[in-house]
């Protein structure tokens, strides 16, 4: 009788051992599929964005001119104004990229100014001089490959 009993157990234990083994294959297979449909769909949403080509920032552009070629008088203009230079800079091509970021921070620190504080007015206008560089080889980029003059909005042909 001691002999069944032990062997019982023994059987008790190998299923349970067994069941356990099976237990940690389907979870260590089931977190590896999970990772494995993260990875996916973290490289499709990467794949998603809008590339960064002339092309595509000119089709932006041609949507944001109305907007970028009117004064700015108010902070909810130039919030308005950040917002489209924003969505400009998710398509900006590496020719002009880091000149249209330094306009966007231009923009940024405008929104953020008090225009009854002369310390936070000059921080703007320092920053304007700063950046003019930035804003010329950008018109200038925006000019020749869209045929746009993004201060007057108005459609020139591309220069030589």
């Amino acid at each position: 009788m001691t002999f069944s009993k032990i062997s019982i157990t023994n059987s008790i234990t190998n299923t349970t051992n067994t069941f356990r083994q099976c237990v940690r294959r389907v979870t260590h297979t089931a977190t590896t599929a999970i990772a494995a449909v993260l990875a996916v769909s973290t490289l499709t949403s990467a794949c998603a964005e809008t590339p960064r080509t002339a092309t595509n920032f000119c089709r932006q552009l041609a949507l944001e001119v109305p907007g970028i070629t009117q004064p700015t008088a108010t902070q909810a203009e130039v919030s308005e104004m950040l917002d489209r230079y924003k969505r400009l800079g998710k398509v900006a091509p590496l020719a002009i990229e880091n000149d249209w970021q330094s306009l966007t921070e231009l923009l940024t620190v405008a929104s953020r100014a008090n225009p009854t504080d002369a310390e936070s007015v000059q921080a703007v206008i320092d920053m304007s001089y700063a950046t003019e560089k930035a804003a010329d080889t950008a018109a200038k980029w925006i000019r020749e490959t869209c045929g746009v003059d993004i201060s007057t909005g108005l459609n020139v042909g591309p220069t030589p």
